[in-house]
């Protein structure tokens, strides 16, 4: 059953909301009424909490289900309701609720499945709708789970790639926070009353502070790491980011290419779905997760408007590659652009693994090189003092 919004006058006379299960309109109204409730309005709750949405894991899971259900020859209808009867306890159990109820009622699955965006994206409705339109809908349910699939490997490969060189760093600063905190404090005593250089000094001094100021910085530090995630996550701030990635050799390396690969693999499965050229286009330029590239995209589409070819378009970008422009000028001269594109994707996928390696191989000595640096400064530090006879004079 649907999730009913309602508004109401409480005991007060004020206005309030509340919520209801309800298989209509009608039944929630007959139900508020035996409660005595003096309804003043009433909607179907589209917009859930983030954690009641499909996440990329169980959105590819319902699509696999639902998928097998289609082709296996039982109607749309009974593969949702046999579907959330299975799910009855999950947190997205009210959404396969409410594409029951849509559905039941007449409505399409890509209109009612665009009503929760957070779950099923613009891509998504889009190739439902194809598969509609055409009567191919288990096709499209099977296309869109091999997309998925791949999406969602990708999305690990870069996760993983990730987890060593943070683990790796979140180390060595609780090995530098030691050494400030415990072991300078601990050999402090060796030099007291003792003329020692500015290096050692220095090194004093910034113990000092670690351990005595933490109540300063402690939260200097951490109001700038909310400010800058905040920042990061905001509109500007992406923009920001993605630019300057592409600025960086090896980062802009990974950029493209995992731009390319979801851009590829994403067109290849509209094209495939049925959708045309221009729509594609639309759609899997909003998947490339950076501005610069997707702003290449966008000023190709008005060109094939006019009637250019894609492979001629993307040849002009400054960032997509050649080899993608090349191999898609075959494809079009073949009539093969499908295949072309999903061997595109294949490609860069594969390239994004060899890119990751290079970048995790960089990244472990950089990691080592300033730890060391760090720790050498300290023993430096506390070496210099005990060889100098000089500094052994009382000051």
């Amino acid at each position: 059953m649907p999730l009913y919004q309602y508004y109401y006058l409480n005991n007060r006379g004020k206005k309030s909301v509340g919520t209801i299960d309800a298989q209509s309109d009608r039944d929630a109204k007959l139900k508020l009424r035996e409660q005595g409730i003096l309804v003043t309005g009433l909607k179907i709750k589209n917009n859930l909490s983030k954690r009641q949405n499909f996440n990329s894991t169980t959105l590819l899971s319902f699509t696999v289900q639902l998928s097998q259900l289609v082709n296996a020859g039982v109607p749309l209808y009974e593969s949702l309701i046999a579907i959330e009867e299975q799910s009855r306890g999950e947190v997205y159990h009210r959404i396969i609720l409410s594409l029951c109820e849509h559905i039941h009622s007449g409505t399409p699955l890509s209109t009612a499945m665009a009503m929760y965006p957070d779950s099923f994206d613009r891509l998504y409705y889009g190739m439902i709708a194809a598969g509609e339109a055409v009567g191919a809908l288990g096709p499209i349910l099977e296309k869109l789970t091999l997309f998925l699939s791949s999406q969602m490997k990708l999305k690990k490969q870069l996760t993983t790639a990730m987890i060593y060189p943070t683990i790796l760093g979140s180390f060595s600063l609780i090995i530098i926070a030691l050494l400030l905190g415990f072991v300078i404090p601990s050999l402090e005593g060796i030099f007291a009353d003792r003329q020692l250089n500015v290096f050692t000094n220095s090194v004093l001094v910034v113990s000092y502070l670690f351990r005595h100021y933490w109540w300063l910085y402690m939260p200097l530090i951490g109001g700038f790491l909310m400010w800058s995630v905040w920042k990061l996550r905001s509109k500007q701030g992406r923009v920001w980011v993605e630019k300057n990635s592409l600025k960086i050799p090896l980062l802009k390396t990974l950029v493209i290419q995992t731009a390319v690969a979801r851009f590829c693999r994403t067109m290849g499965t509209l094209l495939q779905g049925g959708l045309n050229m221009i729509e594609s286009l639309r759609i899997s330029r909003g998947v490339m997760r950076n501005v610069v590239i997707e702003k290449e995209i966008q000023l190709a589409e008005g060109k094939i408007i006019e009637g250019h070819a894609l492979s001629r378009e993307l040849g002009r970008s400054s960032y997509i590659p050649q080899m993608v422009s090349r191999m898609l000028a075959v494809g079009e001269e073949a009539g093969t652009n499908v295949a072309m594109l999903n061997r595109i994707a294949e490609m860069y996928e594969q390239e994004i693994e060899k890119t990751l390696d290079q970048l995790m191989a960089l990244a472990q000595p950089i990691i080592l090189i300033v730890m060391g640096l760090v720790i050498g400064t300290v023993l430096l530090a506390i070496l210099l003092p005990l060889t100098d006879v000089s500094s052994f004079a009382v000051g």
